[in-house]
């Protein structure tokens, strides 16, 4: 019964299923349900080979019944049975078999975790908004109110210039009011008073710790952020991600789902921690274990947030042919396993040696970090404001001037010699 090849079909993954050829020419596999493959096999007594499907898919419906990936291999008859995180479920199940399940899984997502490094605009997020709009429309109709009271004896730029600085703890120099004018004056330092109080004090706290941003946490935070366009979702295709969030029964999940769908967000089984860690709008779909396997490690717990909420819990197990021979012994064998929490053993060690591995390359990289041009950028913005409204209000103050002087009257003494010539 046993002296026959089987026929595995896999795919072929880092520390999960990697398939090898040594210099003998032998096939070596290694990863965590390549172990606990090696053990069943073994025990059983069995040959086997190791073929790949073409689209490097896990197995979705595609039309009439016909699967991709594992599962259609299986389904046509390539394979005797297929290893590789394959969910249990009812689709799959009319056309192929199912080994008895060796672990559950849940699908849920991780997503970069918000710097709290302070920007160089920074300051700006310390009011919402609507405040700012609120603060900036009372300084403009201020401004207005006071150019009506000096009835034109400053500019209405000398005025507005003036509350700003106020604003600023700067003194005021407003000439020619009235002593009934003082209420007005009074009330405006009094509310300059309590904005740059209340701006400086929340300033002050901000440099001491800036407050962290909050995290996407569920998938209708996630959603929502996807539908506003801030963020990226990532699946691996031809897993049961995408098909469980378009048929699912709450809206925010099948927006999701044809999100992902329409703009074709895939990725590669093996490019999950390049997709997620390139940019910080990126967000990935993926199941919960292997998630903690690439993310669960001191490097990356103070970056990457890995959601607690989850779409789904399924099992999984190998899948098996149709009236393939051995299926009854197989789920014995594999019964016994399961049930001895080898596949829990082998997934520790391989995260064990994952992590040790990272933090070997971690320490050769070089500590040494140089400040770059982008580091200085707003510092450059600021100085370049600053020397800009400079010039402005040189350039103001010069046309003022001459304004004036052209006004004044000239007398005997101020006229030009040539002038005097001519009277």
């Amino acid at each position: 019964m046993n002296s026959k090849k089987w026929i595995i079909a896999t795919i072929n993954m880092s520390r999960v299923f990697e398939v090898s050829v040594t210099t003998n020419g032998d096939m070596s596999i290694s990863g965590i349900e390549a172990d606990l493959a090696q053990v069943i096999l073994t025990k059983m007594k069995v040959h086997y080979d190791i073929v790949f499907p073409q689209d490097n898919e896990f197995g979705r419906e595609k039309f009439e019944g016909n699967f991709s990936g594992l599962v259609g291999m299986v389904q046509r008859g390539e394979a005797d049975l297929a290893i590789g995180t394959l969910g249990v479920i009812e689709n799959r199940f009319r056309v192929v078999d199912f080994s008895f399940p060796y672990t559950a899984d849940m699908l849920t997502f991780a997503a970069m975790k918000p710097s709290a490094q302070i920007k160089a605009f920074g300051f700006l997020n310390l009011f919402d908004f609507s405040t700012w709009v609120l603060l900036l429309g009372s300084l403009l109709l201020s401004s207005a109110v006071f150019f009506t009271m000096l009835k034109g004896t400053d500019s209405y730029f000398d005025v507005l210039h003036n509350l700003f600085g106020s604003i600023l703890r700067q003194p005021i120099i407003i000439r020619n009011y009235a002593h009934r004018k003082k209420f007005i004056v009074g009330t405006w330092l009094l509310f300059s008073c309590v904005v740059s109080s209340i701006f400086s004090g929340i300033l002050l706290s901000y440099l001491a710790k800036p407050s962290k941003v909050e995290t996407i946490k569920n998938f209708r935070e996630l959603s929502a952020a996807v539908e506003r366009g801030t963020h990226r979702v990532y699946s691996v295709r031809g897993t049961i991600a995408v098909p469980f969030l378009l048929n699912s029964k709450e809206r925010y999940l099948r927006l999701l789902g044809r999100t992902i769908e329409r703009n074709g967000w895939y990725v590669p089984p093996d490019k999950i921690k390049e997709f997620l860690l390139k940019s910080s709008d990126s967000v990935v779909l993926g199941s919960r274990a292997y998630l903690m396997f690439v993310f669960g490690n001191d490097e990356f717990k103070n970056k990457v947030l890995i959601s607690k909420d989850n779409g789904y819990i399924i099992a999984n197990a190998f899948a098996l042919r149709k009236g393939f021979c051995c299926s009854s012994e197989l789920r014995s064998v594999m019964s016994r396993a399961a049930s001895a929490g080898i596949y829990e053993r082998f997934f520790k060690l391989e995260c064990l040696k994952y992590w040790l591995s990272q933090q070997t390359n971690e320490g050769k990289e070089d500590k040494k970090h140089f400040l770059s041009l982008q580091d200085f950028v707003g510092v450059f913005l600021i100085l370049v404001t600053e020397k800009l409204t400079e010039k402005l209000e040189t350039i103001h103050s010069h046309r003022k001037k001459n304004s004036r002087n052209s006004l004044q009257p000239m007398t005997i003494r101020e006229c030009p010699p040539c002038l005097l010539r001519t009277v």
